[in-house]
C-alpha cells in the first residue's frame, strides 16, 4: 500500500516550490500542485513509480506551465538591465515586471522547451537530472534548453531594425 501522506509530506514542499517559481502566485501554485498530485495518483494506478520526487517535480512544472498558458497574451517590451538597487529605488517593481514578462514568454514556448527551461532555472536541475525527470536523452534536454533560451531572447529582447 502506498503511503500518500508520506509522499505528500516528503515531496509536497518541493512540488509547491517548483510551481511557485514558475507562477509566482500562491492560489495558482496550490491549484497546480493539487493537479500534480491527482495526476501522480492516476499514473501510480497505471504503473509503478520509481522516483516520486522526479515525477512530482515534472508534474508540478507541467501543471504550472498549463496555468501560465491560460493567462493573458505576451506584450513585447524592450527591457534594459537595471542598475543596482541602491541607485534605483524602483528596482523591485522593475524586477517584478521582468519576472511577469518572463512568465508570459515562457507560456508561449512549446511544452518541452518550457519544461526544460523551468526545470533548469526554476528547479536548478542539471541537464542529466532534467533528462531523467522528462525521460529523454541528455542531448535532447540540451537542445530543448538551447531552443528555449533563443526563443525567450527573441521574445524579450527583440532586435531593433
Amino acid at each position: 500500500m502506498t503511503d500518500w501522506a508520506g509522499i505528500v509530506r516528503e515531496h509536497g514542499p518541493m512540488a509547491f516550490d517548483t510551481a511557485w517559481r514558475i507562477l509566482g502566485n500562491a492560489i495558482d501554485t496550490e491549484d497546480a500542485v493539487q493537479d500534480a498530485f491527482v495526476d501522480a495518483l492516476r499514473i501510480h494506478g497505471q504503473r509503478t513509480v520509481g522516483n516520486w520526487g522526479a515525477l512530482l517535480r515534472r508534474l508540478a512544472s507541467c501543471r504550472a506551465l498549463d496555468l501560465l498558458r491560460k493567462r493573458h497574451a505576451l506584450v513585447c517590451l524592450r527591457v534594459e538591465p537595471t542598475a543596482p538597487r541602491s541607485t534605483h529605488p524602483d528596482a523591485g517593481a522593475v524586477a517584478t515586471e521582468l519576472a511577469t514578462l518572463l512568465r508570459q514568454a515562457l507560456a508561449r514556448l512549446p511544452e518541452r522547451e518550457a519544461e526544460v527551461f523551468s526545470l533548469k532555472y526554476f528547479s536548478d536541475l542539471s541537464n542529466p537530472e532534467i533528462a531523467e525527470a522528462l525521460e529523454i536523452t541528455v542531448g535532447a534536454a540540451t537542445v530543448a534548453l538551447h531552443k528555449a533560451r533563443a526563443k525567450l531572447q527573441m521574445m524579450l529582447c527583440p532586435t531593433e531594425e
